[in-house]
């Protein structure tokens, strides 16, 4: 959700100076369907603990290297992109706590210091998010995992790496809607 809201302020920003999307046709992007795929992975593990017949712990590390492995290619088709390379070190970071925690984003314990959150601390506990684990303030990597409280728009807990993704993302939508003017020599 974070990046969503990232995306629509972006295109606000973006026309607001005076920007246009069509300018995306001008310099598209290679490989769209690269973190398009990626994320439906991401948001299919719950249906695949329940479709596929081995536990989580025998498959989760091969779908999130698979995950990162399409978003590190597309980073990689489009990195003359000033924004891909925010974008590249954000997914490094947050691949590199994922790995560090048996390929499972973690949550550290500010998740019961807001009330909002005791549902997502409840459902992570039971095992009912295949992709998050609860951690203590000595989990690896712990403060890369989710434990920025995020309260506007849908409430929710970010990493550092969501944010710096979410600011990549804003970067590109700029670069995208507002292209600098190529000088031509006189």
């Amino acid at each position: 959700m974070l990046m969503l809201a990232f995306l629509i302020l972006s295109v606000l920003v973006g026309y607001a100076r005076r920007g246009r999307l069509r300018h995306y046709l001008e310099h598209p992007l290679r490989g769209l369907w690269l973190p398009i795929v990626a994320y439906a992975l991401e948001f299919s593990f719950g249906a695949l603990e329940n479709i596929l017949p081995w536990p989580p712990s025998s498959w989760l590390g091969v779908a999130v290297c698979l995950e990162y492995a399409m978003l590190f290619a597309f980073v990689w088709l489009n990195h003359e992109r000033k924004a891909f390379w925010v974008i590249a070190i954000a997914s490094l970071l947050n691949f590199a706590v994922i790995a560090a925690n048996g390929f499972r984003m973690p949550i550290s314990p500010v998740v019961y210091e807001f009330p909002i959150f005791e549902d997502v601390a409840r459902r992570v506990g039971a095992g009912e998010m295949v992709e998050y684990t609860l951690v203590g303030w000595d989990g690896p990597l712990w403060w890369l995992g989710d434990t920025i409280p995020v309260l506007w728009v849908i409430p929710g807990l970010a990493s550092v790496g969501d944010l710096g993704l979410a600011a990549g993302v804003f970067v590109l939508m700029q670069e995208i809607m507002c292209p600098k003017k190529r000088r031509g020599r006189h």
